[in-house]
């Protein structure tokens, strides 16, 4: 338990104001402390650049007065070289030079005003004024940056506010700094004897500093002075701190003891309130868990009719197909009839070109006829031919008998006579050779003659008796197919009658389901408002121990828990009524009783709206997992 919790109210705010008066004026401390270190360092950068502005404003003055160039010439008149010259004369030839004097003028008195004056260079004729690492970077920052006047850093409690120191040749820089041919002494030195780098007017030669101590220079600031600034904001901050806790006592005497007597009020009220709404969570909790048993009843028989209705539906549409097949397949066999006659027509057309078929072989074997005909002509005219052939072979033999009895005279007509009987035997053989030719064609185009018309006559008569068998079966068929149509078209007619009656019937289902919906809507809105009520009163006893809660914890915060506090009025929850605890029992998991007739009426009274305190999806439905096992 924390320390805040033991104190009462009024105490509990004054520490709490009390604490921010401590706060407030530690962060305005701060806060001043801060702006002050900053104005300091503001004040310093201003001296700084204060001492920059005087060490250039004595530069311009001493390159003014113009002593430098007789200076030079007197010493120069005096000497030979500038080795013969003592340390006065040397120091009265630099009092003259315009950067010495500002480096006097920068160091003269530095300790006093707290600051150190610093003069570095890259390439200085004298080693101290050598540049260090770190001013060699802030040396390049000048030589990089023409435009660059002035650089301020603030590192490790120092504060050093640098400027570039260029040559100018209107303040006699180049005398020592310029071309050697310019030397006083003519041998490339400068009148103090420094050899001389031919640099020209503008050259980045060096930088001056001025170093600040932060915390030197306050303390300076401190000294000399009874109470500083920091002391005083302080002193008042505190006195401040005090008055406003003293008036914040006074302002919240009035206030807490108001809330005091509002809390003690409440303590009484919240009792009252908590044992009111436990009774109307009993009594809803019953009225809720009726309506839910009577809406589970009613869905259970909801789902029964949507079942029935679903399966009058199906009949339905399985009588609407079978009329629809039915409509097809009369269709169909009207096609076939259709089919078949004229499937008998075409049998009728091949047996009526069967017939011209034979007609055409007939007068084909007439034709060949006369083919034979021709070649029996032939075969005559060939026999003539051979006859011809052994008279001519006759004549040719009794030309020869008749050649040798003539002796050397016939010779010539022997060989005439035998040359004849050659071409008559020639002859002779070709006419055989054809005659034997004729018979055998004749004899082969009979044959086939005869062979052709058997085989054909034998195909007609096989495919004019299969025709016919064809054209009966295909009548047949006809017959069948007409008795198929006339049977499709009565089934057909049945189903349509089936599907009308399946349709009427399923209409009348769907009122029935129509209904049973409209009992359910109204059941459930009846299970709402009973689950709204019974919602309600459940938050009016959340509310309610809450509020006990709330009036607790007041009365902690007021009074603290080390004091003594007024007692809160506690009320127990009464146990639920006999009545439901014993219809819970009795009632199996997977069965819904209803309630009796009096339950309902207070169903009824229990629907109407006066309580809306819960939104639907606490409203239970048909499809509510509680109705699984039903």
């Amino acid at each position: 338990m924390s320390f805040l919790d033991r104190l009462s109210l009024r105490w509990r705010f004054l520490t709490v104001v009390g604490l921010a008066c401590a706060v407030c004026a530690t962060l305005a401390i701060g806060v001043s402390i801060h702006y002050n270190e900053i104005e300091l360092e503001h004040g310093i950068i201003q001296k700084s650049q204060t001492i920059h502005s005087r060490l250039e404003a004595s530069t311009d003055y001493v390159a003014k007065q113009g002593g430098l160039a007789p200076t030079i010439e007197r010493f120069t008149k005096k000497y030979q070289n500038p080795d013969s010259m003592t340390k006065e004369d040397k120091l009265a030839v630099l009092k003259q030079v315009p950067i010495f004097a500002a480096m006097k003028i920068g160091s003269q008195d530095a300790d006093k005003e707290f600051y150190t004056f610093r003069v570095f260079s890259d390439e200085p004729r004298r080693k101290e004024n050598q540049a260090t690492a770190d001013e060699l970077a802030i040396f390049n920052k000048f030589k990089q940056n023409p435009e660059l006047n002035e650089y301020v850093e603030n590192k490790a409690g120092l504060i050093t506010v640098y400027r570039p120191v260029h040559l100018k040749e209107s303040q006699g820089c180049l005398t020592c700094h310029g071309n050697p041919s310019t030397s006083p002494w003519g041998n490339g030195k400068d009148v103090l004897g420094y050899r001389m780098e031919d640099w020209k007017d503008g050259k980045l030669h060096g930088v001056f500093a001025v170093v600040s101590n932060i915390a030197a220079v306050a303390k300076a600031q401190s000294q000399g002075t009874t109470f500083t600034s920091t002391f005083l904001l302080t002193f008042f901050i505190i006195l401040g701190s005090i008055a406003s806790l003293i008036m914040a006592a006074f302002m919240v005497n009035g206030p807490i003891t108001n809330l005091v007597k509002v809390t003690e009020a409440l303590s009484h009220s919240g009792g009252d309130l908590g044992t009111a709404s436990e009774k109307i969570a009993s009594a809803s909790h019953e009225l809720s868990q009726a309506a839910t048993e009577q809406a589970a009843s009613l869905a259970e028989t909801a789902a029964s009719v949507e079942e029935m209705n679903a399966i009058v539906k199906k009949n339905s549409e399985n009588a609407r197909d079978t009329a629809t097949t039915s409509s097809a397949s009369k269709e169909k066999a009207e096609t076939g009839q259709g089919v078949v006659k004229k499937m008998i027509d075409s049998m009728g057309e091949i047996n009526e070109s069967n017939a011209h078929i034979m007609e055409q072989i007939d007068e084909s074997n007439k034709r060949i006829a006369e083919i034979v005909k021709v070649i029996n002509d032939i075969g005559v005219k060939t026999k003539v031919i051979n006859d011809i052939v052994f008279q001519t072979k006759l004549l040719s033999f009794n030309a020869s008998v008749e050649a040798a009895r003539a002796g050397e005279h016939g010779k010539g007509f022997a060989v005439v006579a035998e040359e004849v009987g050659n071409l008559a035997q020639m002859s002779g053989n070709a006419a055989k050779e054809i005659t034997t030719m004729l018979t055998s064609s004749t004899e082969k185009v009979e044959s086939i003659v005869k062979d052709t018309k058997t085989k054909v006559e034998a195909l007609i008569s096989v495919g004019k008796s299969k025709v016919e068998a064809g054209t009966t079966i295909a009548h047949q068929c006809g017959d069948v197919l007409n008795e198929i149509v006339d049977n499709v078209s009565k089934v057909s007619n049945m189903a349509v009658e089936i599907s009308a009656a399946s349709d009427e019937q399923a209409q009348g289902v769907g009122e029935i389901s129509k209904a049973m919906h409209q009992l359910d809507q109204v059941t459930q809105q009846n299970t709402q408002a009973s689950q709204e009520l019974a919602s309600s009163a459940e938050t009016l006893a959340h509310q309610s121990t809450s509020v006990r809660a709330t009036v607790n914890s007041l009365t902690k915060t007021i009074y603290g828990h080390s004091q003594p506090k007024p007692q809160v009025k506690q009320t127990k929850t009464p146990p639920p009524s006999p009545t439901s605890k014993k219809s819970r029992e009795k009632t199996p998991d997977n069965v819904v009783q209803l309630r009796p007739t009096e339950k309902k009426k207070s169903t009824e009274k229990a629907s109407e709206p006066s309580v809306k305190a819960v939104s639907l999806t606490d409203v239970p439905s048909h499809e509510d997992p509680r109705f699984e096992a039903i």
